[in-house]
């Protein structure tokens, strides 16, 4: 049990210590200091909620996309993105991989 818990850090670590996680986490700290980002993120999550409440508003959905345009528009913002997807697929590849191993190991 002791070298799955090694093993388990060692994947964990090559996600946490590669490149585009360093820099998520490092301009995640920078925008969360920029007021414009951050204005812009907290009016996006409130629409969000009025999108669902509203049934799924036309009106509601074109003010989404507006902001999340001008959002995507911030370097910075766009950047981390870009990141931040890359950092999700390492943990997707890792996720689907580990659901194969217990699959075949369990049902073969």
């Amino acid at each position: 049990m002791e070298e799955l818990y090694k093993a388990l850090d060692e994947v964990i670590n090559s996600i946490t210590e590669s490149d585009e996680y360093k820099t998520c986490i490092e301009l995640k700290d920078r925008m969360s200091k920029n007021i414009n980002i951050t204005d812009k993120i907290n009016k996006i999550k409130k629409l969000q909620k009025e999108y669902v409440k509203s049934n799924y508003d036309f009106n509601i959905k074109i003010k989404l996309d507006e902001l999340n345009n001008e959002l995507i528009s911030i370097p910075i913002y766009k950047i981390y993105m870009d990141n931040l997807e890359k950092v999700n697929e390492k943990i997707d590849y890792l996720k689907d991989s580990l659901n194969d191993y217990f699959y075949k190991l369990f049902n073969e």
